[in-house]
């Protein structure tokens, strides 16, 4: 087996640490082309409890529980494959995952050639959000990362997808986690982890609906929302950016209000795009909707 130089392989949720790579985001993936390869490995730091991952290997997908802390993965005896490897999850809530990520200490192959798919100079989209933006709880199986709406429209698009989305986040205290903070996600990939910056032209961000269902105040959401656009523009301070008013129609007034202080945000009003409000996270058929109405939108 030849070691495979990950860097150029995987997406931007993933951080360099020495000669490894962390990862607290889950849809969080590594994409890659192979030639007259038929077996790859990848190699995990410690054996993490409840780790899966969807395997796509062309058209194929398998979802795969990781009982070890290496997962094989074997190739159909033929020439080329694409194949991309995206994490769906882990036990424990995001506050303790993004004090103890996944992290990937070497990728293997037998033999062949292993080549990237996302170039330097890709430019990626940007979906920043909470659960539902990180494609959490959307079956009775759990999440569905490779099935939620930021992973259908980049596949639309044809754009590498870039996620920064964690459950239970929102712009006030209110929201019931605050490991990471909304701020916090935006420049780290766990805690003290600088997150690897990406060129993004586009970015589409879906906050509220934690900070709505859990009582927040409209003067604090305010609050909150102003100092978090600000922290937008210096991030993404070349980027159209595009916020989404929350699917159960949260705070819009405040969204359109504040917005307007700048000229470099847009607001999409998600009125009408789901017909059954009663639970938090949509559904699969849901995200497809959503997909389908952001790219109408763009």
């Amino acid at each position: 087996m030849k070691k495979i130089n990950m860097a150029p392989l995987l997406s931007p949720e993933w951080a360099n640490q020495g000669e490894s790579f962390l990862t607290t985001q889950y849809g969080a993936y590594i994409k890659l082309k192979t030639q007259k390869v038929q077996l790859l490995r990848l190699e995990f730091a410690e054996n993490y409890l409840g780790l899966s991952f969807v395997i796509t290997v062309d058209d194929v997908r398998e979802n795969i529980i990781i009982d070890k802390n290496f997962l094989s993965i074997v190739l159909p005896n033929d020439d080329e494959h694409i194949v991309e490897i995206i994490l769906r999850n882990v036990d424990g809530n995001n506050s303790y995952f993004w004090e103890h990520p996944v992290i990937i200490n070497n990728m293997l192959s037998d033999d062949g050639q292993v080549m990237q798919l996302i170039e330097d100079d890709d430019s990626f989209i940007t979906f920043v959000g909470d659960s539902i933006t990180a494609g959490e709880a959307m079956a009775t199986d759990g999440n569905h990362p490779e099935l939620s709406f930021p992973y259908l429209v980049a596949q639309e698009l044809k754009k590498p997808l870039n996620r920064i989305a964690y459950g239970g986040t929102g712009l006030t205290a209110n929201a019931p986690f605050q490991t990471p903070s909304a701020i916090d996600a935006l420049w780290h990939v766990s805690n003290n982890v600088e997150r690897v910056r990406t060129k993004t032209n586009l970015v589409v961000v879906n906050y509220g609906t934690n900070d709505f269902n859990y009582h927040a105040t409209d003067e604090s959401f305010a609050f909150g929302l102003r100092i978090y656009l600000l922290e937008l523009i210096k991030r993404f301070h070349n980027a159209r950016i595009i916020l989404l008013i929350p699917f159960n129609g949260a705070f819009k007034h405040i969204i359109e209000k504040e917005t307007q202080r700048f000229s470099c945000f847009e607001v999409v009003d998600t009125t009408g795009w789901l017909v059954d409000l009663s639970h938090v996270h949509p559904n699969i058929e849901e995200h497809s909707i959503i997909a389908k109405n952001i790219l109408k939108g763009i």
